[in-house]
């Protein structure tokens, strides 16, 4: 199971470090299946995940949606 860590990134709107996020890294998923001429084993890449724990910017005053919505707009995601 991959490992959480909690990380406190910048602010896209003020540049303060003051939004606290929990990252699950980029991880590779093996599924195995069963065919005719034996088992196969298949590797897939699961993407990043990020979730902001912050309800606000404690610099600014901006809501988490909003900074959500920039990262995203932005692909700011590390």
């Amino acid at each position: 199971m991959p490992f959480l860590q909690k990380e406190v990134w910048e602010c896209p709107f003020c540049g303060a470090e003051t939004i606290e996020v929990l990252v699950r890294p980029a991880t590779y998923v093996a599924k195995r299946s069963a065919v005719r001429g034996g088992r196969k084993t298949s590797y897939h890449k699961v993407r990043q995940e990020v979730v902001v724990l912050s309800e606000a910017c404690s610099n600014c005053g901006k809501k988490r949606e909003e900074i959500e919505k920039k990262w995203r707009d932005g692909s700011n995601i590390r």
